[in-house]
Parts: structure tokens; sequence; C-alpha cells
């Protein structure tokens, strides 16, 4: 909805209450239970120039934003990013994924028209589909009694906010969040143990195999695997 918006809007900003036909990265299907958690979307024409480089930083702002939601709103949590765009909770079983972000680029030819962010947030709903493959939570699961319609109106204001920042400061802030450069990881198609060497301003991520020091880089971070850290 937010794309046909965008034919008529330079800027449009989209939630609903229920998701039936919502999808994560790489087409994974993404149902909720009706008005039980955020579900929205920005969307913003480019109009002027876009570096394509640099269209990681939308990702970025997403991220950031549900983070600093999730820690608004319960501070006693602990939360954290993991590559390149999820949100994790500390449960007394281990880290959960409570948000995502996913973001769509439109081109025409090599230029950049326009950016969607979505942002999903589990805040009321308490079970989920065994389908899931990994560990999920929300708010309500940590012990808060959390209004998702609250949340959503914080989310807004952190998203509107992150729009204007310049992307090396939220670069900057990704990085940091993410806590992942100079630590040890494995990648699900390689027997082999990685030292994460940095994250480019594209937003891949550069590691190094400690046995070869070949470098090798990585786009899609449902490959990553931590080693000194819960996953």
């Amino acid at each position: 909805y937010a794309r046909e918006l965008l034919e008529k809007f330079p800027y449009v900003f989209v939630s609903a209450l229920h998701q039936t036909a919502g999808r994560g990265r790489k087409g994974r299907a993404w149902v909720g239970e009706f008005g039980s958690n955020v579900y929205c979307s920005l969307g913003m024409l480019h109009r002027g120039v876009v570096v394509v480089e640099e269209l990681a930083a939308y990702m970025a702002r997403g991220a950031l934003s549900a983070l600093h939601v999730l820690r608004q709103f319960a501070p006693t949590i602990e939360f954290r990013m993991k590559y390149p765009n999820d949100i994790q909770a500390l449960t007394p079983h281990g880290w959960a994924k409570i948000a995502g972000v996913l973001i769509e680029h439109a081109f025409h030819g090599e230029k950049p028209t326009h950016t969607i962010v979505g942002v999903g947030i589990n805040v009321e709903q308490t079970t989920f589909p065994e389908t899931i493959s990994q560990s999920v939570t929300s708010l309500k699961l940590l012990g808060l009694q959390v209004n998702a319609k609250d949340v959503l109106t914080v989310l807004q204001h952190h998203l509107v906010q992150y729009r204007v920042v310049d992307w090396p400061s939220i670069h900057e802030q990704w990085i940091r969040e993410l806590n992942i450069v100079g630590k040890t990881i494995t990648l699900a198609d390689d027997p082999g143990t990685y030292l994460v060497k940095r994250i480019l301003h594209d937003g891949r991520l550069v590691a190094q195999n400690i046995v070869s020091q070949m470098e090798r880089t990585v786009t899609d971070g449902d490959t990553v695997r931590y080693q000194d850290r819960d996953q």
C-alpha cells in the first residue's frame, strides 16, 4: 500500500492492525495477531542525488529506531541488534527475536527512485506459529503490559527523526549497536571460522578466515552465526 501511495505523495507513513500477507527477508511469511503488534512502513521518494552505496542507511535507520523504542518501553530488558537488522531480547531461555526491518528499494536504471522501510515489533502477541524456525518473543512475554498503539506512536517519531540524520552518524551508531566487529563468527555455508574486520558503508560485512587469512564479503545476515555470544 505504501508503494501505491508514493505514486501520489513524496513521503508516506502506513500502519496496520493486522498482517496476513506480511513478508520478511527472502520472502518468508510473517503473520501476526490482530491489533497485537506494530506493523508499519515509511516510504519516501528520492528526488535528489542518492548514492547507491548509502542505501544501507535506511535499513540502519529502521533498526536503530526499533531498538530505541524497545529500550524506551522496556528499560530493564537487555536488547541487542543482530546483523544486519534484527532486534533480539534477552529472555530466561536465551536471545529471541522481537523486531525486524525489511527494506525495499526501487530503481530507474541505476538511479534509486524510492525506498520503503518496513518495521515490525512484537508487542502483545503471546503465541507464534510453530513454523517459525527461530526463537521469538514479545514485550508481553517479557512481562510488560504495553499497548501496540503507544509503541507505534513512539516508533513513528523515531523514524522521522532518524530520516534526517546523516549517514556517517547513522553508520557509526549502527556499527556500535551491532557490536560484531572484532568478533568471531561462522557462516552457514562455510565450515571455517571468521573474524569480522569491518562493515562497509554499503552495509556489507567483511570477515577474514582465521586460518587462511582470506577475506570474504557477506551480504546475507541469515548466514551469520555468532561464536562468542549466544545466538
